[in-house]
């Protein structure tokens, strides 16, 4: 007979099969994928409103822009207090998304600068910290031979509500820019669509004991694997994110020659790798689902540096554009890879675990890597720092190579 699961829709109860976790699971992340496409549009757009309409400073710009990151630190935090409170996944991230919610319609109803900043960057850090529970709730749902491809479906839908909504609010706000307002209310609702949607997925109360706050870091020392593959990771993570910002820089700085407009700068900024990331997203999905891991992430970091040095080291518009196409493909594998990767030899019990040591480093790496990469524009070249960029990829590539054969021996990944 098939053993079902139990999991707690706010005060009920309900049994289902395997299989039915997975289709409700299935449907419910598609609807859901479509409220948190519209909400991932933030990043422009918040700062566009600082910048015109509050006339922010420095320091109101690099907390919002920070936030995301900012709340992948808390992660350890949240898990602690997640098996305080035994509560299931869903609930605890519903409850996040819901109070995420409630912070963009007070960004909407205010007009203190302060105000502001302090709305939007709750309601972007909330969600954030919760990511651990996210990833428990797809190993937990989604059955590990399809795991990559279910997760790469919304991904998708996400990625191609997000280019559409931030077409269609951009339009709104050209000329218009006073109306910003019903952009948070807008984001206010999707929140709540998405934390409405999530509280119906099913999920077990957790069973973990709880631990003391950050005894998931315990695992860095007794898993070699995890250890060995975080360190590569934080090579990769400070190559890779030190020039995502320098590429609006590169691209609109005069001092490199380029005069591109703002048309063809968002073109090869935001358009080309979000068309590649929406093409890319189930390939790479699929790909999670067949092959070893370390394998894939070493794939993917070459694919990363070749479209880094590429993009920096031309002017020419279709070397340009290749490289933007393929740093864009290589980001919708980032996307798999980012977000399941612990699932392919965490112990079922440790999922959210892992995922809070990878999800903190990640943190860290996100608030340093941009602040190094403008230091390091002090000193040398743009095209320089790309080429030590590539340098760090090679180098987190071929610490996997050991990991691999570790983790190979070990029958995981």
């Amino acid at each position: 007979m098939e053993t079902g699961h139990y999991y707690i829709n706010l005060s009920m109860t309900t049994h289902l099969s395997p299989s039915e976790v997975t289709d409700r699971t299935v449907y419910l992340e598609r609807y859901r994928a479509i409220a948190m496409g519209i909400f991932e549009s933030y990043p422009t757009f918040l700062l566009m409103i600082l910048v015109r309409w509050f006339h922010g400073n420095g320091v109101d710009k690099s907390i919002v822009a920070a936030a995301s990151q900012g709340g992948l630190l808390f992660s350890p935090i949240l898990l602690f207090l997640s098996r305080q409170l035994r509560w299931s996944s869903p609930k605890i991230l519903s409850l996040l998304v819901a109070l995420s919610s409630l912070s963009f319609f007070g960004a909407a109803i205010t007009s203190d600068p302060l105000l502001f900043v302090v709305f939007t960057t709750l309601g972007i850090l909330l969600p954030a910290t919760a990511t651990p529970l996210t990833t428990s709730i797809f190993n937990n749902n989604y059955p590990a031979s399809r795991r990559g491809q279910l997760f790469a479906q919304n991904q998708a839908i996400r990625i191609g509500t997000s280019v559409l909504f931030g077409a269609l609010a951009g339009w709104l706000l050209t000329g218009r820019i006073e109306l910003y307002y019903l952009l948070m209310i807008t984001f206010g609702l999707s929140l709540a669509a998405a934390s409405h949607l999530i509280g119906q997925i099913p999920g077990e109360n957790a069973s973990t004991p709880p631990a003391p706050l950050f005894s998931c870091f315990r695992y860095l020392v007794t898993d070699d694997v995890l250890r060995n593959t975080t360190i590569s990771w934080t090579f990769l993570g400070f190559g890779n994110l030190m020039m995502v910002p320098l590429r609006v820089e590169y691209l609109a700085n005069p001092t490199y020659g380029l005069r591109l407009s703002e048309m063809e700068i968002a073109l090869f900024v935001s358009v080309l790798p979000n068309v590649a990331r929406l093409a890319g997203t189930y390939i790479w999905g699929k790909l999670f689902d067949t092959i070893n891991f370390f394998s894939l992430r070493m794939a993917l970091n070459i694919s990363f540096m070749v479209g880094i040095v590429g993009f920096f080291m031309t002017s020419n518009w279709v070397a340009l554009a290749f490289s933007a196409l393929v740093f864009g493909f290589s980001t919708s594998g980032g996307d798999v890879a980012w977000n399941l990767w612990v699932t392919k030899f965490a112990p079922e019990e440790r999922v959210a675990d892992y995922m809070a040591v990878h999800t903190f480093f990640t943190g860290i790496r996100g608030l340093l890597a941009p602040i190094t990469a403008f230091m390091l524009l002090e000193v040398v070249s743009i095209h320089a720092l790309s080429w030590i960029s590539a340098a760090l990829i090679i180098f987190a590539t071929l610490l996997l190579i050991p990991v691999r054969a570790v983790a190979r021996d070990k029958g995981i990944g």
